[in-house]
């Protein structure tokens, strides 16, 4: 190649200070332009796909929670008859019997694992009755007794995580 000709393929323009620029020749400008458009779909289609992810991981982890909590609820609910019967068992039984030393361990065992577990139970007797926790079966004139306050509890109610799991079954006064 010639002098003319590299420099008619180089498209170069002389400016005011005499240096040369190279120039685009339109079909250079079209695939350009071109480029920037796919290399702006290719970040375009990045983005969504990172908070397309971003949205799956967090809908995941909730959903594991959920499994968790409910796994949670459930072992609970078949074990509540269970601790039912421990404590109608030792209600009026001899605390000085070994055997009975042996289920009140038992028992003190399975409430530290409910506790563990982030189970607590409803608080009941001495406090204001409230349907949201508590199951009123009777009533009972006590002058002694506040309005509307727990005289007995007949079973006892648990919670998790701020939801019911069973309601305290009790007897109000007044």
């Amino acid at each position: 190649m010639d002098n003319e000709n590299i420099e008619s393929e180089q498209h170069l323009e002389e400016t005011e200070d005499g240096v040369g620029e190279h120039t685009m020749r339109p079909d250079e400008q079209d695939e350009t332009v071109q480029a920037e458009d796919f290399v702006a779909q290719l970040v375009d289609k990045l983005k969504h796909t990172v908070a397309d992810y971003e949205n799956y991981r967090k809908r995941s982890e909730k959903e594991k929670a959920g499994m968790y909590d409910r796994g949670i609820i459930t072992f609970a609910t078949e074990l509540l008859p269970v601790m039912d019967n421990f404590a109608l068992a030792t209600k009026n039984a001899d605390h000085s019997d070994n055997f009975v030393k042996g289920v009140l361990m038992i028992q003190s065992q399975l409430n530290s694992m409910f506790e563990n577990m982030g189970i607590t139970k409803i608080p009941a007797v001495g406090e204001t009755f409230d349907t949201k926790f508590h199951n009123a079966v009777s009533t009972i004139e006590d002058e002694s007794r506040g309005a509307q306050e727990i005289a007995e509890e007949l079973q006892a109610g648990y919670i998790y995580k701020g939801a019911v799991i069973r309601h305290s079954v009790v007897v109000v006064a007044n």
